[in-house]
C-alpha cells in the first residue's frame, strides 16, 4: 500500500478564506517511510495571531518563501497514486484540494483519517488529539503543530494500526477508494 501522510499549517480554519503556511508530507510504502517533504509557504496574507501562537510560524518566517503555486506541482507529484492520510483528514484534504484547484490541478484522493482509525482500533483513549494519542500509545514526543513533525507522528499511528489489523482491514477504512483497488 502506498500512503502520503500529510499535515498542513494554515492561516486559519477555512480554505475559502485561509491559505497554507507549511506543508509536511511523509510518503509511506506499506509501514515504511520512504521519503519526506517539508516547505514553509508564503500565504500572501497575514497569519492570525492565534495561529502564530499555536504553530510558532510567524509572518516573518514565511515572508520571501515560495507561494503554494510554486510548490504545487511538486506536492501533486508526491501525492499522486497514494492514499492521503492525515490526523483529521477532512481539514487537510479540503485545504489541499482548494489550493491545488487554484493552481488548476484536480485532486480528489482516497483518504484515511488517523483520528478515526485510532478511535476504532485503539478505543478508550482519554483524548484523540495527536499529541495526547502519541503520548498514550508510547510513541516518541514531537514538535507539535509543525507540519513535518505532525505528519511523522500520524505516520507512526498509521503504522501501528497497519501492524495491528493488517492491510485488508485497513483498506475497508479508506474513503473514496476506486473500486479497482478494493
Amino acid at each position: 500500500m502506498k500512503f502520503a501522510v500529510v499535515d498542513l499549517e494554515t492561516t486559519g480554519g477555512k480554505p475559502s478564506d485561509g491559505r497554507i503556511t507549511e506543508v509536511g508530507i511523509a510518503l509511506m510504502d506499506d509501514a515504511r517511510v520512504v521519503e519526506t517533504y517539508q516547505a514553509l509557504v508564503d500565504p500572501g496574507m497575514p497569519i492570525q495571531p492565534f495561529v502564530q501562537k499555536l504553530t510558532g510560524i510567524t509572518d516573518e518566517m514565511v515572508q520571501g518563501k515560495p507561494q503554494f503555486s510554486d510548490v504545487a506541482e511538486r506536492v501533486a507529484d508526491l501525492l499522486q497514486d497514494r492514499i492521503l492520510v492525515a490526523h483529521n483528514v477532512q481539514f487537510d484534504s479540503r485545504f489541499l484540494i482548494a489550493e491545488l484547484k487554484r493552481c488548476c490541478i484536480k485532486y480528489d484522493p482516497p483518504r484515511l483519517c488517523t483520528v478515526k482509525l485510532a478511535r476504532k482500533f485503539f478505543p478508550g483513549q482519554s483524548s484523540y488529539s495527536l499529541r495526547n494519542l502519541v503520548l498514550s500509545l508510547g510513541l516518541p514526543d514531537f514538535n507539535h503543530h509543525r507540519a513535518l513533525d505532525d505528519c511523522l507522528a500520524a505516520a507512526e499511528i498509521l503504522k501501528m494500526v497497519l501492524e495491528k489489523v493488517g492491510e485488508p482491514a485497513l483498506l475497508k477504512e479508506v474513503k473514496n477508494l476506486p473500486k479497482k483497488n478494493r
